[in-house]
């Protein structure tokens, strides 16, 4: 698993960004590679502002079985925070993970204004 922001291999197309622009039971499938699924998101704020982050989706993993991790890129230790996770629910049912940070916001903004996030979940073997 990367252990920094740049992007992965996998990336959207148009009708991707659509899927996901509203919570309303449309997915873009993620498939596990090696050990480990992943899907990595940035965002904008130029005011780097407090920033809330919310994902809604589901795995046919079971979250009780693996858990699913959302967290935020710090670009000054370069270690990734955890903001929120699930480990309770069950495989194909959707489900939220959300955060804000308001503190020290310069450690996770870039000079362009832009945060990486991302939501990950183990594979199990």
């Amino acid at each position: 698993m990367k252990t920094n922001d740049i992007q992965l291999s996998t990336l959207f197309e148009e009708a991707d960004y659509i899927k996901v622009s509203l919570d309303d039971g449309q997915y873009v499938n993620q498939n596990i590679t090696s050990t480990y699924a992943t899907f990595l998101f940035k965002n904008q704020n130029p005011t780097q502002q407090e920033t809330t982050i919310k994902w809604n989706g589901q795995s046919n993993l079971a979250p009780s079985i693996s858990t699913i991790y959302l967290q935020i890129y710090n670009r000054t230790s370069g270690e990734w925070e955890e903001l929120d996770h699930d480990d309770t629910t069950d495989a194909n049912t959707d489900f939220d993970l959300d955060g804000s940070i308001s503190a020290n916001l310069g450690n996770y903004f870039n000079v362009d204004g832009w945060i990486a996030c991302r939501i990950y979940q183990q594979g199990v073997t």
